[in-house]
């Protein structure tokens, strides 16, 4: 009987350059190692049926990657982690097995944390210059929610949450941006691990 679980994992170290093509390949081949067996697609390429979160931009250290999959057969979750770890690459770990899955698609905002080296002032009422195949997007910061300050000797850590519709690279906040990293997802206001561990 099809099972369908979500499963969380994190991209790590110098996988944050991997493209999300090349990372879901990675996923992919993963399970094919793990012996799981997993559900096809129809058709004359047939391809495992999953589905997965808006990736973030290369060079962002993803905390915050949901993925569905479907199994031929009903698995004890613990069963699947284990399965996974075994043959996981070295910086994409599976984190929880979910024994249920969500709508993904449905996901609409997620939450932002970077280390900027200083001198770095974030200015509320700033924008952010997003090139895109049609020209450029102005993003307007006054936008995003929730945003803290933490100041740490030669280092200023800002978090955040922004909506889907204005996602950025955090890496456009500035050149002296050190290293940033998605750390959850949302569906409304609700995140996606909570809604998972009800």
């Amino acid at each position: 009987m099809n099972r369908e679980y979500t499963i969380l994992f994190k991209k790590l170290g110098l996988y944050r350059f991997i493209s999300a093509l090349d990372t879901i390949t990675m996923i992919e081949r993963t399970f094919r190692r793990s012996g799981l067996k997993l559900c096809y697609t129809e058709g004359f390429h047939p391809k495992p049926k999953f589905s997965y979160i808006d990736p973030v931009p290369t060079g962002v250290i993803d905390l915050a990657f949901y993925f569905n999959i479907c199994l031929k057969e009903s698995y004890n979750p613990n069963y699947v982690f284990n399965s996974l770890q075994k043959v996981q690459p070295e910086f994409l770990k599976v984190v929880k097995v979910f024994n249920k899955s969500i709508n993904l698609s449905k996901t609409n905002k997620f939450k932002f944390s970077i280390i900027v080296k200083k001198p770095f002032v974030f200015n509320k009422d700033g924008i952010i210059e997003k090139k895109t195949k049609r020209g450029t997007k102005i993003i307007q910061l006054a936008n995003l929610e929730n945003v803290e300050i933490f100041e740490k000797k030669d280092y200023i850590v800002l978090n955040y949450i922004v909506g889907k519709e204005n996602l950025f690279n955090p890496y456009l906040f500035s050149e002296n941006v050190y290293l940033a990293l998605r750390k959850e997802a949302y569906i409304d206001d609700k995140s996606i691990s909570d809604i998972l561990n009800k």
